[in-house]
This record gives C-alpha cells, structure tokens and sequence, in this order.
C-alpha cells in the first residue's frame, strides 16, 4: 500500500494580525509618553490657578472685613431734606447747613462695622419680588457706603478680577425682612466665594433663657406642659395625630411670641431712634434751613411711609412705628409659618417617635425644642458674601 505524503502549507495571517495588534499598542503607549506631561501639566496648572484664585478671595473678604476707613460721611434723610429744599439745594449756604445739622461723620470704623450698621437700619421688606426699604432715611446711607466701598474694591482687585460684595441681615430666619448691601456685578457660575458672619452693631437681649420661659408659657394646654403633653403620647397611642399637631401649634406659638419680642426690640433698637432724631433735629434747627421751613420734611416723610404701607394693604393706626412693627411682626410669622410648617410637623414625629421608644427623656425634648424656637431667630449677626472670578483680557 502506497503511503500518501503529507504536505503541510505554512498560513503567515494570524501572526501579521498579531504584529498588527502589537504595533498598534505600542503606538497608543508611545502617544500616551508624549501627551501625558501636557495632560498632567494641564491639571496642575489649572489646581495651581483655582488654588490661587481661591486664596485671593479668603485674603480678599478677611482684608474688607478688617479694613478701616478713615472717614464716612452720610446724611439721613438727605435725598429728602434736598427735594423738599428745592431750587436752593445746591447753594453753599444750605449745602453747608446740611452737613452741619444733619451731617453723620464716622473716623476709622471698619468696613464690616460700616455694612453691619447699615443693613441693620435698612428694614428692607420684599413683597412679589420687589425690595422696598422701609427706612429710606437713610438710602443717602446706603448710597454712599456703596459708593466707598466699590472704590475700595476697585482699587484692590484691579482689572484682573471682577467681584461682587454682598452683606444680608435677616434677623428672623427665612422671613424676607431686614438688610442688605451689594456691591460689584452679577456673579457668574465659575466665582470663588467666601462667606463669613459679622456682628450686628447692637445688643438684643433676647437670650436663651428667655426662649425656655416663652416655650414654658405656650406649652400650657389642655396636657399641661411639655412633659406631660408628650406623657400623653405613652398613654394614648390611638390619638398621635391629634397630640401631635397640638403640640406643633405650641411650637408655632413659641416662634410666633419670639419673633414679636424680637422685632419690637430691633424696631427700638434701630429704627425708632432715627425717626425720633429727625423730627428733634427739624424741630430745632432744620426750620431756618428750608424756605418753608421743616414742616414739609415731616410731612413728606409721614407721607411716604404711609404710602407704601398703604400699597401692602396696611392701615395705618396710631403711630408710624407701631405699625411697622405690627406690620413685621405679622410678615415675619406668616412666612416662617410658610415655609416651616412640615419641618416643625416632622421634628415633633421625630421627637414623639424618640419619647415612646425611651430614646429621649422629657428634658431632652424640652431642649429640642428650645433650641428649635431659639434658632429662628439671627439678631446679632449677618452673613457677608464675596465673589471674585478671573475677567477675560
């Protein structure tokens, strides 16, 4: 039988698409060599740019908020005291008697000092959006603080960056009342920020001790106080709900009388003063100034108030001063009641919760509870915002 032979024919395209496959790696590896420091080079010198830009902010808000000025003028009721003067509100003589009656100088104030002081005298309301200052005696005020500090800014950043500078007060948290002052532009998504608190140039004394008594005082119902309210979770587990919403209308109760002691002390502290100033200093002085004398001012500025009170829908009864305060009382409650009412209805769940399971004891609550109401309110500081972001050259 004859054998066959064999022949075996060599087939070289697996290994070529293997090759293939080598060369490409290697290509990738090599591009990788050449593009990685320029790639890592990119990163840090971006970090080494936002790290920088970063710093400038944090040195930047801590140079304003320690910075003095050496001399700050202000007129209050400026602006009004010049309309009333009419046709003589640009002699020497009337500018001269201006500043001298009614003229504010403050020497070597620091910013921070300046701003806290300004917002706190504002009493800024914002209805539908608008923003409305109640105590336009003193926008000259605001103008002029404004005015310096964009100066001082200016000088500062110079053209690289572009900043903006922002002061807010609210001494009720999230009622849209109290203060603000904003210097520079429109800040932009790629700003640094910097935030920092600043004490209010005043003293509240609204203390602690004084929330625990006005929460002792509201939780007086037909449970008795806060142990016993929450005692009657234990016992009668069938009406929660009805407990529960009695016990945060008790809490609304303590933040309701809270912010009417908060708002009549602030008024007093604030605002009251510079009305009471400014008729005494009409009454006294201001009469030889104008052509009319400053009958017209009073009348002017009685007016005005109460016709942006009248455009909210506000009577006025009684004094200028009893009505605003009546008037931010109820704004201040209507708005936290607003915007709280399903957080206080789950913190009260919460704490009934942690009662019935012996996780809290009544003392505990009571602290809760407290530290709740007195945490509404933010009398003696603001928050100071600073935005700087690099300008396009």
């Amino acid at each position: 039988m004859m054998k066959r032979q064999v022949k075996f024919y060599p087939d070289e395209r697996g290994f070529s698409t293997t090759f293939d496959v080598l060369i490409f790696l290697v290509l990738i590896s090599i591009a990788a060599v050449i593009l990685l420091p320029t790639i890592t080079g990119n990163i840090q010198i971006r970090a080494v740019i936002d790290s920088k830009s970063q710093s400038q902010s944090s040195r930047m808000l801590t140079t304003i908020l320690n910075g003095r000025m050496d001399e700050f003028e202000y007129t209050p009721a400026g602006e009004q005291l010049d309309a009333i003067a009419g046709k003589v509100n640009d002699s020497s003589l009337y500018m001269t008697g201006k500043k001298l009656i009614l003229g504010r100088e403050l020497k070597h104030k620091t910013f921070a000092d300046i701003a806290a002081e300004n917002a706190a005298a504002q009493w800024v309301i914002y209805p539908n959006g608008q923003r409305i200052q109640l105590n336009f005696l003193l926008t000259n005020y605001t103008s002029s603080l404004d005015s310096a500090m964009k100066e001082y800014l200016d000088r500062q950043m110079g053209d690289r960056y572009g900043y903006n500078l922002t002061v807010i007060w609210r001494p009720v948290v999230n009622a849209p009342i109290g203060g603000d002052v904003s210097i520079g532009e429109r800040v932009p998504n790629n700003a640094y920020v910097e935030t920092a608190y600043i004490t209010m140039p005043y003293r509240v004394d609204l203390s602690r001790e004084r929330v625990e008594m006005i929460v002792n005082e509201s939780f007086n119902s037909t449970f008795g106080n806060i142990s016993s309210t929450f005692a009657q979770l234990k016992k009668d587990a069938s009406n929660r709900t009805q407990i529960e919403d009695k016990i945060s209308q008790e809490i609304f109760d303590s933040i309701n009388s809270t912010i009417d002691e908060a708002v009549v002390i602030l008024m007093d502290e604030t605002l009251t003063p510079v009305i009471d100033e400014l008729q005494d200093t009409v009454a006294g002085q201001i009469n030889n100034l104008l052509p009319e004398g400053g009958n017209g001012l009073i009348g002017s500025i009685n007016e005005t108030i109460t016709g942006t009170l009248e455009d909210e829908g506000i009577i006025v009864n009684g004094s200028l001063s009893d009505t605003l305060k009546s008037y931010l009382k109820e704004t201040a409650k209507q708005e936290t009641r607003k915007i709280s009412g399903m957080e206080i209805r789950s913190l009260v769940t919460e704490l009934g919760d942690m009662y019935v399971n012996d996780a809290m004891t009544s003392e505990d609550v009571k602290e809760s509870i407290v530290t709740e109401v007195f945490s509404r309110i933010r009398t003696n500081r603001a928050e100071v915002t600073l935005s700087i972001w690099g300008r396009r050259v």
